[in-house]
């Protein structure tokens, strides 16, 4: 154990005696000569790529690099004062030149040592002075080049320089300075970083070449500074959107159907004037943008809603309305006492919104129901009628038929109507009554689009009665057909039932 600590200790001190040498080296390195002997001049030691010392001008130059700095963080570094650095260490040049800055090179195994030998004729900050030198060449050509317009006033507002941008923009107005005063006329009381949007008139009075600006001041110790960017494209995009909307506007005032667009907020942002005839709300209430639970309030106070039982039933329902129209799911029809019918529906928008649509369906619904009461006139009128009557369109569907034809063929009116053709009918019919040709021809004639007359035809039951058929065109293509009694038996047995279907 004694042997292993002694071992040890040796070769800790052996590893500190390396440390200590490398040290001893760079600072030797350091401070040894290359072709000129000055102390301004500025060293740094590299251990294969790793920078391990520097002199102390050259920590500043580097930003935080994660670990320990190498090559590529130098050249990074030194690249706006010596662009002619290689990328590899291992590649540099004795003797680099890059302007009036000398570089010497000298290495030792893997050690290797750069100074920046001092220019002549410089101050004994030279290093920081070439740095600010580089990058104030690189600004101003970033800012000579840019393709917003940026100028200088001082504080007497006189105009001081401008950039490439804006010396091309003043040549069609008058010159650098009286462009620059037209500007700051503009925008004389704009205040510090606020944007102000300025129209340049062409020279020439087309406004197709009509220039707008988006102009910023920025206050500084020595003037004004002006940044202005060019913002044509939006002008136009905004002048394309208000035409577009202008156009809806003039749409929607001409449409007969009520219109209320609520934003994603859900405030009334726009309706047309169908809204306001429909609903009878005044158009002051309408324009001052009320909120979606105020406009439907007011339609209640006007009786343009239907009358909700209690106001909490009203809040809910209103809540499930809005959901529902977020969805796409909204429609209602609201019957008011005062007789009129509305059909209101509720759209969804991406961006939140939703719009209501208000139509009046009281003449629909009027007509509607007078239609209702025809049918239930007319249907009443053959269901007296002791023939058993059916009638079929022009497809040969049978649409109307009576209670007598029901009780003759066991079938239901109302369920059969829409779903049995001239087809199956005689189907059915023929399996009562003994083989005739009538049937063919009666399909044949009700599904006929030429010029049609009434017609008869005489049948015998299977047991034994006598029966007609009576077929005649009506309107719009359509067939009636009667199964009655013959006149004969009529005559001679009145009080006979009606016919008593046999089973084929």
């Amino acid at each position: 154990m004694d042997s292993f600590m002694i071992e040890a200790v040796v070769v800790g001190l052996a590893c500190a005696a390396l440390v200590a040498s490398t040290m001893v080296l760079s600072r030797r390195m350091l401070t040894q000569d290359v072709g000129v002997q000055d102390q301004s001049n500025v060293t740094m030691v590299f251990h294969g790529d790793v920078l391990i010392d520097a002199d102390d001008r050259v920590w500043p130059l580097l930003s935080e690099p994660r670990g320990a700095p190498t090559w590529d963080d130098i050249r990074l570094a030194l690249r706006p004062m010596v662009p002619e650095l290689p990328d590899q260490l291992c590649t540099f040049e004795r003797g680099t030149r890059s302007s009036e800055l000398m570089l010497a090179m000298s290495q030792n195994d893997e050690t290797t040592r750069i100074v920046l030998q001092r220019p002549p004729a410089t101050d004994d900050d030279w290093l920081a002075t070439m740095q600010t030198n580089a990058f104030g060449a690189w600004m101003k050509s970033a800012v000579a080049h840019a393709p917003d317009l940026i100028w200088c006033l001082n504080k007497e507002s006189d105009f001081v320089w401008g950039n490439n941008s804006f010396t091309q923009q003043a040549a069609t107005h008058g010159g650098p300075s009286a462009f620059a005063e037209k500007i700051r006329q503009e925008v004389i009381e704009l205040e510090d970083q606020r944007v102000k949007r300025v129209k340049l008139t062409s020279p020439d009075g087309r406004p197709s070449k009509d220039r707008w600006l988006e102009v910023t001041v920025k206050q500084t110790d020595t003037g004004l500074i002006y940044f202005a960017s060019g913002i044509d494209a939006v002008i136009q995009a905004e002048s394309a959107q208000q035409t577009f909307v202008q156009t809806l506007s003039k749409t929607f005032a001409n449409l007969t159907t009520g219109l209320a667009i609520f934003d994603r907020d859900r405030r009334l942002v726009l309706f047309n004037p169908a809204l306001v005839d429909l609903s009878r709300v005044p158009i002051e209430f309408l324009s001052a943008r009320p909120a979606m639970f105020e406009f439907f309030d007011k339609l209640r106070d006007y009786q343009i809603m239907p009358e909700p039982k209690s106001y909490d039933d009203w809040r809910e329902r209103m809540a499930k309305l809005v959901a529902a129209a977020s969805d796409d799911r909204f429609r209602e029809t609201w019957t008011l006492s005062s007789g009129q019918t509305f059909d209101v529906t509720g759209q969804p928008y991406p961006d939140g919104a939703i719009a209501f649509l208000f139509n009046d369906i009281s003449a629909e619904v009027s007509l509607t129901r007078g239609l209702r009461t025809e049918l239930d006139v007319l249907q009443s009128v053959i269901d007296t009628m002791e023939d058993a009557v059916a009638v079929f369109d022009s497809q040969g569907i049978l649409t109307v038929c009576n209670t007598a034809y029901g009780s003759l063929w066991n079938v239901d009116p109302e369920a059969c109507i829409p779903e049995t053709t001239i087809v199956e009918a005689t189907q059915s019919w023929k399996s009562a009554f003994h083989p005739s040709p009538v049937w063919p021809e009666l399909r044949d004639f009700v599904t006929r689009s030429t010029e049609r007359v009434s017609w008869d035809s005489e049948l015998r039951s299977k047991d034994g009665r006598e029966a007609v058929c009576r077929i005649d065109p009506i309107c719009h293509g359509a067939t009636l057909i009667r199964f009655c009694h013959s006149s004969k038996q009529r005559d001679t047995q009145p009080e006979v039932d009606g016919l008593q279907i046999v089973s084929a």
